[in-house]
C-alpha cells in the first residue's frame, strides 16, 4: 500500500515505550466509535482546496462514506440594486464554475457525489451549518484556505473551520494531491491521558482498524528541569524516571482498549506540538484531541493543535472534546 502522508524522512528516535510493532493484551473497553459516515470537503479551486478534496476523496472511499463538496460564495452582497444583483449573479457562476473544477478532480467518482454551491456568511460558517444539517461526521479543508480571497467578504483559514467546529475536521497538508496517496499505514495519536486524547485515540483505531495500518500512540514528556531547576542531581534523575515510567503505563493502559490492532507506544522527550510535528514525518494521518473548554461536541483549538496546522508533515484530524461526561473541566 502506498501511504497516506506525504514523508520527507526519518523522524528522530524517542523513548519507546513497548516493542517496535506489538498487539497488546485486550481488557474490557467501550468499542471505538464508527468512522465518518457523511464527510465534508471544502472547496474554493485553489490548489489547497484539490489537496482537501483528495483527502476527502480517500478517507470517503475507505468506509464508502458520502461526500459532500461544498463551494462556498457571498451572499447578497451588495443589497437589491441592478449592479448589486450582477454582482451575485457572477459569484454564483463562478461557485458553479468552481464545482465543475471539483467534478473534474473527482473524475469517475463525481457520480456518487454530492456537490454544492452554497451562500454563506463566510466559508467557516457554510461548512459549520452544512455539517449540522446533514449531519456531518468530518469536514475536510486544505492547510490555507482562503475562501473568498480578493472579494467582499473575508475568506477562511483552517482555524476558523476547526474552531467551533460542530465535528472533526481533517487538515490536508500542501501538496497532498500531487501525492495520489493510497489507504494508511501507520496512524499516529497524541495522548495525554485527557478524555479529549481519548477520543482522539478510539477516531484513530477505527481508522487503524478498517485500513489495517499500524496504531503509533504518542504521548510527551517535558524536560523537569524546567518544572524544578533547582533540583540537586540525584533528585532529578529521580523525578524524571518516575515521570517516564508514569508515561509507559499511561500508554500501556490504553493498549487493550482496541485488541486486534497493531500499536506502537513511543514517549517522546520534549514539548507535545514539535514532537509530533517531528514525528508525523513517518506518518499518514495525525489524530488529535481538542480543546477542553466550550459547547459540548465542539472542536476548540488548544495550543497543541494550533501548532501543529501549520507544522504536521501529514494529514492532521482534529477530534471534538465531546460529551460532558467524556470531557475534562482543565
Amino acid at each position: 500500500m502506498i501511504g497516506l502522508g506525504l514523508r520527507k524522512g526519518a523522524a528522530g528516535a524517542p523513548d519507546r515505550a513497548g516493542p517496535a510493532a506489538s498487539t497488546l493484551a485486550p481488557v474490557s473497553a467501550p468499542a471505538a466509535e464508527p468512522l465518518p459516515r457523511t464527510i465534508i470537503t471544502g472547496f474554493d479551486g485553489s490548489d489547497h482546496a484539490a489537496d482537501a478534496l483528495a483527502l476527502g476523496r480517500l478517507l470517503s472511499g475507505l468506509d464508502a462514506a458520502r461526500l459532500v463538496v461544498a463551494c462556498a460564495y457571498p451572499e447578497d452582497p451588495l443589497g437589491e440594486s441592478a449592479a448589486a444583483l450582477e454582482v451575485a449573479r457572477a459569484m454564483r457562476e463562478e461557485a458553479q464554475e468552481t464545482i465543475e473544477r471539483a467534478r473534474a478532480q473527482l473524475g469517475e467518482d463525481a457520480a456518487g457525489t454530492d456537490l454544492r454551491a452554497i451562500a454563506g456568511a463566510s466559508p467557516a460558517r457554510v461548512l459549520h451549518e452544512l455539517a449540522e444539517q446533514l449531519p456531518a461526521d468530518l469536514i475536510v479543508v486544505g492547510a490555507t484556505h482562503h475562501g473568498w480571497a480578493g472579494r467582499l467578504l473575508s475568506g477562511s483559514t483552517p482555524e476558523r473551520v476547526l474552531n467551533d467546529a460542530p465535528c472533526a475536521v481533517a487538515v490536508a497538508p500542501d501538496g497532498f494531491a500531487r501525492a495520489r496517496a493510497g489507504a494508511p499505514e501507520r496512524i499516529a495519536v497524541g495522548y495525554d491521558g485527557s478524555p479529549e486524547s481519548m477520543l482522539a485515540l478510539d477516531q484513530a483505531a477505527a481508522l487503524a482498524r478498517l485500513s489495517g495500518a499500524t496504531l503509533r500512540v504518542l504521548t510527551a514528556v517535558n524536560d523537569v528541569t524546567a518544572i524544578a531547576p533547582s533540583l540537586d542531581p540525584n533528585s532529578f534523575e529521580e523525578l524524571t524516571t518516575a515521570v517516564r515510567d508514569n508515561a509507559r503505563e499511561r500508554l500501556v493502559a490504553v493498549g487493550g482498549r482496541h485488541p486486534g490492532i497493531t500499536i506502537e507506544t513511543a514517549v517522546l522527550e520534549g514539548e507535545a506540538a514539535p514532537e509530533l510535528a517531528r514525528e508525523s514525518a513517518e506518518d499518514d494521518v495525525l489524530f488529535v484531541g481538542s480543546h477542553a473548554s466550550g459547547a459540548f461536541r465542539r472542536v476548540l483549538l488548544g495550543s497543541v493543535a494550533s501548532k501543529l496546522l501549520r507544522a504536521s508533515r501529514c494529514p492532521l484530524v482534529v477530534v471534538p472534546r465531546g460529551t460532558g461526561e467524556g470531557a475534562s473541566a482543565a
